[in-house]
């Protein structure tokens, strides 16, 4: 999946009119690759992979709570999540909140975190 969007994102940046420029003006292909398309595709990139590792994550839980996932003695949220369950009935509901909240947090950081670098590479971004 991120190969399609790789070489989508590739396709796109070369039919854009500075790179038609750049070739008119006879630069390399090389150089054409890695001063024009490379910066303009690198943040979406990055997003792609900060929000597939954070769905990496909610998919491992998820098995794990479901029992297929890692098995104990790996630590897993997923597990923990399993194991708080069985204690909702007695009214101990504060013990899904540690693993609830880990799960939540590391997603959002991952997510930011792929905000943040996006803002970062982004030309369009630059402050001239």
């Amino acid at each position: 999946m991120r190969e399609l969007k790789a070489r989508a994102q590739v396709l796109a940046a070369k039919s854009e009119d500075y790179v038609e420029a750049a070739r008119a003006l006879g630069n390399p292909h090389l150089r054409i690759a890695l001063r024009h398309i490379f910066p303009n595709i690198v943040a979406p990139l990055i997003v792609q992979a900060t929000l597939t590792v954070a769905l990496a994550i909610l998919a491992e839980a998820t098995l794990s709570f479901l029992g297929l996932g890692t098995q104990p003695p790996t630590p897993s949220w997923g597990f923990d999540l399993n194991v708080a369950r069985g204690y909702l009935v007695n009214n101990f509901w504060w013990m899904a909140i540690g693993p609830g909240t880990a799960i939540l947090l590391t997603v959002m950081c991952f997510n930011f975190l792929g905000d943040a670098i996006r803002d970062a590479l982004d030309p369009r971004l630059r402050q001239r």
